[in-house]
């Protein structure tokens, strides 16, 4: 398809800007269809300044988590720098720190003993809370 700088006039402003060509071929190269814009440049910067951020879904609404509590083996812990990994029943990993330790808990987990756990969405992704070891553990 031949590509071409077109005029088009801005549906919510009223003014001519221009759709270039470099656009209309990155469109083309991710595979979304060649359409203009039906806003300026200016005016699509002030829709998306004006959405609220959406943000991302918890965990359970995501399918991403079935209900805990879940059973997995510590990897290691570092009490000094209060945190650790848990071996997942499927083999994946998942991280802890201390106060996701429930209260009242050890200080510290010896590698490969067996824990229970929640698992809580946090900014970083998937982590374990309310670790405890399993009573035949204890």
């Amino acid at each position: 398809m031949p590509y071409r700088d077109r005029w088009i006039l801005c549906t919510e402003c009223g003014k001519n800007f221009v759709f270039p060509v470099e656009e209309q071929r990155r469109l083309a190269r991710e595979g979304k269809a060649v359409e203009p814009p039906s806003l300026c440049p200016d005016c699509r910067r002030k829709t998306e300044r004006s959405r609220p951020p959406v943000p991302p879904p918890p965990l359970r609404e995501s399918g991403l988590l079935d209900e805990g509590p879940f059973e997995g083996t510590v990897k290691w812990y570092d009490p000094a720098r209060a945190y650790g990994f848990i071996i997942q029943e499927d083999g994946k990993e998942i991280f802890f720190h201390r106060s996701g330790i429930v209260p009242g808990g050890p200080d510290q987990f010896k590698e490969g003993a067996r824990v229970t756990y929640l698992i809580e969405d946090s900014p970083k992704g998937p982590q374990a809370v309310e670790v405890a070891l399993m009573e035949d553990e204890e």
